[in-house]
C-alpha cells in the first residue's frame, strides 16, 4: 500500500466520523510497536498537510517486561525528538498494581492505561487521545464478546470515538500498516506478549481468526462490518428504550416502578433494554446482567433477589429497590425525595430547599462565541454539559450510601460521601444537596459541587445543555 492511500484513507475516515474538529490538539498514544508507530508517522504527516493539530507523544512505561520496557520507551523517546514532538512519559508499575488488585496483568495494564489517557485528556489544553485499534483489533474483539453472548452494543466493537480517545486506523487492517512502515524503512519494538497463548486475544489472532480466514479471506473485513452493523442498530434500540422507559418508569423514594403490562407489549430488544435502565436505576453503579434482566421480564412470582436489587411484584408492576440502600435508608425522609426535571424545564424541591433549571439544548456555536469558554471548570451554581451524554431526562435526588461518581477531570470514580467530605459539606447539609443522575443511573452533577466527567464539554460537542442551581 502507497503511503498517499494509506494516509488519505485514514484522513477520508477522520472526516466521515468527525473524529476531530479543527484546531483541537491530538495527543499520540504509542507503546512503540507497529500500530501505534504507523499511527503517530500517519497523524505526523497528516499534521505537516494542516489536517491535524498533533500536539504530542503519549507513552506509558509499564515495568512489565524489565529492560525491554526500557528500550520501548527510548525508542518512543527518540522518534518524539524526531518528529520535533513533546513527550508526555509516566510510569505505572503494573505487576505490582496486578497483585494488589487480584487481577490480570493484562486488566491491570488496560486500566492502568485508561487512568494515564483521562489525566492526559484533563490536561488545560484538553486534548484527543489517539489510539492505535486497527480493524484487526476490531475483529478480535467482535470474536471475544460473541463468545461471552454479547448482544448488539457489546457486538458493535470498538467506536471510532469514545470521549477523549479517537481511534483514527479502525479501518486499516494490521498488517498494512507493517507493509506501509517496511516501504519506508521504519523500525517499530515487537512486543513478544503479543504471541503469549495464555491471553485470550492472541488465541483469537493466531488461531480462530486464520481458520475463519479459511471460510472467508477478507474475515477481518467482514466483522468489521458487523461491527458497525450492530452499531447503527444499538444506536436506534437505545432511542426507541429511551422513550419507552420514559413512559414505563417511575421513581419513587428510593424504588423505581416498572409497568408490566406496558412492558409486554414490547418487542423483547426493547423490554430487555428498559429492565436493565430499571435496575440500574434502583442501584446506580451496578451494571445488570443478562441473568437479572431475564429474570426480571419472565418474573411470575416475587419477591426476587437480583444482586443488589430486590424485585418485588403487585399485580401489573414490578417495584424494584436496593436491598443495599433498604438497609442503610436514613429515617429523614427529606432524603428520599426523587424528582424528575425534562430538558428543557425547571424543578423546585417540595421542600423550598432548592430550585434546578435545565435550560437547552443549545448548539454550543451559538451557546459561547467561543467554545474554549465552556472547557473550564464550571461556577459552583452552574453546571454546562454535553447535551448528548446528558439526555433530555433527568432524575433529581438526594445521594445515597454508596453512591459513586468520576469528578470532572479524575481519573476514576470517587465516593460521594468522600467528596462531602473533601469539600467540607456538613452531614446535615447533605441530604439537601440535589444529585442530577441521567437515564442510565450516571451522576451527571452533584450541584454546587462536582461535574461528572463523562458529561463534559469537549472542542467536538455539539450541543450543551446548562443547569443552574439557586437557593
Amino acid at each position: 500500500m502507497s503511503q498517499l492511500t494509506l494516509t488519505g484513507r485514514v484522513l477520508a475516515f477522520a472526516v466521515r466520523h468527525r473524529l476531530w474538529a479543527d484546531g483541537v490538539p491530538v495527543v499520540a498514544a504509542v507503546s512503540g510497536g507497529a500500530d501505534s508507530t504507523a499511527l503517530l508517522l500517519v497523524l505526523h504527516e497528516l499534521a505537516e498537510g494542516g489536517h491535524v493539530n498533533l500536539a504530542g507523544v503519549a507513552h506509558l512505561h509499564h515495568h512489565i517486561r524489565a529492560s525491554d520496557a526500557d528500550l520501548d520507551a527510548a525508542f518512543v523517546e527518540r522518534l518524539a525528538v524526531r518528529l520535533g514532538l513533546s513527550l508526555a512519559l509516566e510510569h505505572a508499575d503494573v505487576p505490582a498494581l496486578a497483585r494488589r488488585a487480584g487481577r490480570s496483568l493484562e486488566v491491570a495494564g488496560r486500566e492502568a492505561r485508561l487512568a494515564f489517557f483521562e489525566r492526559l485528556a484533563s490536561a488545560p489544553m484538553r486534548p484527543l487521545i489517539a489510539l492505535a485499534h486497527t480493524r484487526s483489533d476490531q475483529a478480535e474483539t467482535v470474536i471475544l464478546r460473541l463468545a461471552r453472548g454479547a448482544g448488539p452494543r457489546g457486538l458493535a466493537g470498538m467506536a471510532p470515538s469514545n470521549g477523549s480517545r479517537v481511534r483514527p486506523l479502525l479501518d486499516v487492517d494490521r498488517e498494512q500498516l507493517r507493509v506501509w512502515l517496511r516501504e519506508r524503512d521504519e523500525p517499530w519494538r515487537e512486543d513478544p506478549t503479543n504471541v503469549d497463548a495464555t491471553i485470550a486475544r492472541n488465541r483469537v489472532r493466531h488461531a480462530v481468526l486464520p481458520q475463519l480466514a479459511e471460510l472467508n479471506p477478507a474475515v477481518e473485513e467482514a466483522l468489521a462490518r458487523a461491527a458497525r452493523i450492530q452499531a447503527a442498530d444499538a444506536e436506534l434500540l437505545d432511542q426507541l428504550a429511551t422513550a419507552e422507559a420514559g413512559r414505563l418508569l417511575a421513581v419513587a423514594g428510593e424504588a423505581v416502578t416498572l409497568d408490566r403490562a406496558g412492558l409486554g407489549r414490547l418487542p423483547e430488544a426493547l423490554a430487555r433494554r428498559v429492565i436493565r435502565r430499571a435496575l440500574t436505576m434502583a442501584h446506580p453503579g451496578h451494571t445488570p446482567d443478562w441473568d437479572a434482566t431475564e429474570a426480571v421480564l419472565h418474573a411470575s412470582v416475587g419477591p426476587m433477589s437480583l444482586g443488589p436489587v430486590r424485585v418485588e411484584l403487585f399485580g401489573e408492576s414490578a417495584v424494584l429497590s436496593s436491598r443495599v440502600l433498604a438497609r442503610t435508608r436514613r429515617a429523614d425522609v427529606g432524603t428520599a425525595v426523587t424528582q424528575t426535571l425534562e430538558v428543557p424545564g425547571t424543578l423546585r424541591h417540595p421542600s423550598g430547599w432548592w430550585q434546578l433549571e435545565a435550560a437547552g439544548p443549545t448548539l454550543l456555536a451559538e451557546a459561547a462565541a467561543s467554545r474554549e469558554a465552556f472547557l473550564e471548570t464550571p461556577d459552583s451554581t452552574q453546571a454546562v454539559l454535553d447535551a448528548t451524554a446528558l439526555g433530555r431526562h433527568l432524575t433529581i435526588r438526594a445521594w445515597r450510601p454508596g453512591d459513586r461518581v468520576q469528578p470532572l477531570g479524575l481519573g476514576g470514580r470517587k465516593k460521594l460521601q468522600d467528596v462531602f467530605v473533601d469539600r467540607k459539606v456538613p452531614r446535615d447539609e447533605r441530604p439537601r444537596v440535589p444529585v442530577v443522575v441521567d437515564a442510565q443511573g450516571r451522576i451527571a452533577w452533584v450541584a454546587g459541587h462536582v461535574v461528572g466527567e463523562p458529561f463534559r464539554v469537549t472542542p467536538r460537542s455539539e450541543a450543551v445543555v446548562v443547569l443552574t442551581l439557586r437557593r
